[in-house]
């Protein structure tokens, strides 16, 4: 499978440090601690002069609970520091950051260690009482002990979904003592799916985090949040459970961004081969319609396997670009279908800003025209530049980190929100930008990508305008926060004023 990496600022130091996800050779004896080299998630503290150290050690990461899959970042407690949580085949883990350095596991007292096979999780606010809820997607009821071998036209590759039956994800309510209750059968997110990639995500603009799951072989997930702590799956009258063939895809990763800058946030979920990537245009109305074709993300995707995806705003010029980690699952795929690759290059989609995404991978860089099993991504100003860098995790090879070393010189504005009747990091909460005639939509989310977690603060990109001429934050519960004529190349830090 393959796991997920995460930029995040674990001492506070305001420089962006690294989590990998490291999985071993075998995912056997996985309810056993793993303490093999090959087996250990790292730390790597940013030094701040584009340097890390590995400090896993150092911080508490002594041994892995399982085979590990994704991780990811938020501040469950409120107390101004960053916490983590990992999913792994095997029991998951949160962490406690302390504050000092080190990070406490807390797994057991908190009630969050699903022993599912967990793959990626997100983080939000979903009953709007001011402290981050989690919700895990679980990927397919498996067990070593039963397992089979398949074979594709007489060829032995690893077995598909299909012949396992799906697991149900686990929804976790956040009861703000450091415990959580587990809320799944209650709020009606039992659904038994085949979870990638999943994200709290506010898609009707009702102020109710809503959540979407990417599930693989099987229909997608939407869940409507009524507001009463219950959800409703609306994806196939909102019309995203199936690509535009009316077809289930093997749906691994998620971006969501608002890629035409029409106010609401799209979402663009990877596919597997011989398939085509689907771009979910949201219409406003609380329906999405299909346009990968339209945009021009159809044939570049067809014989790639998609896993990691962002939006990003690669040269700040104010529309979002789309960056995409590709690899197939079986190393032998050639030998079934001879146009298809293990190793496959990542790509890069530029926006045109008139509703297209042109390719661009050609031109950006070295490592783009490097053939890699990738899997997870992230995006985050790791060397505070004030452009937005990528982080690549890969099956069977070293992690990748892309510098962004644009040649355009637009300006740009970073929006860090500090949550005081909202959750601390502000998840769920809208910012909207104007500066000129373009207004920017971006929301604070945590999730998304596969098993893999993004920098919080957010950036956009102000082409050669030096200022903005205002701010407008709309944090959850509805209140509305506003700031006028901003100059432009800062990070403006903004806290909640109720």
């Amino acid at each position: 499978m393959g796991a997920g990496c995460l930029f995040f600022d674990y001492n506070n130091d305001g420089f962006l440090d690294i989590y990998l996800v490291n999985s071993g050779k075998s995912c056997e004896n996985a309810s056993q601690p793993r303490t093999q080299p090959d087996e250990m998630n790292v730390l790597y503290r940013n030094n701040g002069d584009g340097t890390f150290t590995d400090v896993s050690a150092k911080a508490g990461f002594q041994k892995n609970n399982g085979y590990g899959m994704g991780c990811l970042s938020a501040d469950y407690d409120n107390d101004g520091d960053a916490d983590l949580y990992l999913t792994n085949f095997g029991r998951n883990q949160l962490y406690r950051n302390n504050g000092n350095g080190t990070f406490t596991d807390v797994t057991s007292d908190a009630g969050v260690g699903d022993s599912h096979w967990s793959v990626s999780a997100s983080f939000g606010d979903y009953n709007l009482d001011g402290y981050l809820d989690l919700y895990v997607v679980n990927y397919l009821d498996y067990q070593i002990e039963t397992a089979h071998a398949c074979l594709l036209e007489g060829v032995h590759i690893y077995c598909g979904p299909h012949e396992y039956p799906g697991a149900s994800d686990t929804l976790y309510r956040n009861n703000g003592d450091g415990t959580f209750t587990d809320v799944t059968g209650r709020s009606g997110v039992r659904n038994a799916g085949k979870g990638l990639g999943v994200l709290f995500t506010d898609y009707n603009s009702d102020g109710y985090p809503d959540i979407f799951v990417a599930n693989d072989a099987v229909q997608d997930f939407l869940y409507r949040n009524n507001g009463d702590g219950t959800f409703t799956d609306v994806a196939i009258t909102a019309g995203i459970a199936y690509n535009s063939e009316g077809r289930s895809t093997a749906s691994m990763g998620i971006a969501n961004g608002d890629y035409d800058n029409d106010g609401l946030l799209d979402l663009f979920v990877t596919n597997f081969s011989l398939e085509v990537n689907s771009l979910f245009h949201n219409d406003g109305d609380g329906f999405y319609t299909m346009t990968t074709f339209e945009t021009g993300l159809a044939e570049p995707s067809f014989s790639q396997l998609g896993f990691g995806t962002q939006f990003l705003d690669a040269d700040n010029n104010g529309v979002l670009d789309l960056f995409v980690a590709n690899g197939h699952v079986w190393d032998n795929v050639a030998h079934i279908t001879p146009s298809l690759a293990y190793k496959q290059k990542c790509q890069l989609f530029e926006n045109t800003g008139t509703g297209n995404f042109k390719e661009i991978t050609k031109a950006a860089g070295m490592f783009f025209t490097r053939p890699v099993v990738a899997r997870g991504t992230a995006i985050g100003d790791y060397d505070n530049d004030g452009d937005a860098d990528i982080l690549v995790s890969c099956c069977s090879e070293s992690t990748v980190l892309l510098r962004n070393d644009s040649r355009v010189a637009n300006n740009w504005l970073k929006v860090q929100l500090v949550g005081t009747k909202s959750n601390r990091d502000g998840i769920g909460a809208k910012v909207q930008v104007q500066a000129g005639e373009k207004t920017q939509v971006k929301e604070v989310t945590c999730g998304g990508s596969y098993a893999s977690g993004n920098e919080r603060t957010l950036l956009f990109g102000l082409g050669t305008h030096s200022k903005v001429q205002s701010i407008e934050v709309r944090w959850q519960g509805g209140h509305i926060q506003r700031l006028e004529n901003i100059s432009a190349n800062q990070v403006t830090r903004i806290k909640e004023n109720r």
